[in-house]
């Protein structure tokens, strides 16, 4: 299968586009679209989601996944294997977390270009065709790229975000944090947050975390809506805070 993640969205011909170039190169693949709405112009945010997300792929799926505000400059495009699963997009940190995450992982730069890329659109253009080729075993050139040579920046990234990488339709807010213990506590925008099993374990309009289906931790508000509860978005600090610490 074909997984397709990027931040798109729907309205516009982007989407479309992209999954097109799909369809036609390789017909005889599912394809899935797993997320068009990833953090807006977010690799980092981006990064952990797609982490977490990787409880849905088996071996032999490709992720075609382009979150890329820095289309059309110096930085490579690549393929990332890892767990069996082909990763295709920009090396801009996007995939750092799969990275650390995985046990059997390898890097390679896609030298692979067509005839007339546009400079701003290589989803469509180079990352779309390449996650064909490889879903039906063609060749194309790549070269190898050791692991300390991907993005520099996103080595400095921790291994868990505190912050709000996610708002979904219902307000809901993910974290970049692993799931915490429900004897935990968060602090977001000065409210502390208990944890709770799933919505209806707290009263409606009551604010909570949980264990999320991905794995990550997530704060929501029963028959409400976090992001406006705790006046949250994408990039708002969130802190772990235990029951037996004395400082929040």
């Amino acid at each position: 299968m074909i997984f397709i993640f990027s931040d798109f969205g729907i309205n516009g011909p982007y989407s479309g586009a992209m999954r097109s170039v799909v369809m036609r190169m390789a017909p005889a693949v599912p394809v899935c679209d797993l997320m068009v709405d990833a953090p807006d112009r977010n690799p980092k945010a981006a990064s952990y989601l797609l982490a977490a997300l990787c409880c849905e792929f088996k071996p032999g799926d490709v992720v075609l996944a382009v979150v890329d505000p820095g289309v059309g400059s110096t930085r490579k495009g690549v393929v990332v294997q890892s767990d069996g699963v082909s990763f295709v997009g920009p090396d801009n940190g996007l995939f750092e977390i799969i990275m650390r995450r995985g046990k059997d992982v390898s890097m390679r730069t896609i030298d692979w270009m067509p005839d007339d890329p546009s400079a701003s659109f290589h989803g469509r253009d180079i990352f779309a065709p390449v996650a064909a080729m490889i879903a039906t075993d063609t060749s194309f050139e790549t070269s190898p790229m050791v692991a300390k040579d991907r993005n520099i920046t996103a080595q400095g990234w921790l291994d868990e975000l505190a912050e709000v990488i996610y708002v979904d339709t219902y307000g809901n807010l993910m974290t970049g944090l692993l799931a915490q213990k429900m004897s935990d506590q968060l602090m977001l925008n000065n409210q502390v947050i208990a944890g709770a099993r799933t919505f209806s374990d707290v009263n409606l309009g009551e604010g909570f975390h949980y264990r999320n289906s991905i794995g990550l931790c997530e704060i929501a508000v029963n028959c409400g809506r976090a992001d406006q509860q705790f006046d949250a978005v994408i990039g708002t600090a969130v802190a772990k805070h235990r029951l037996d610490d004395n400082n929040l």
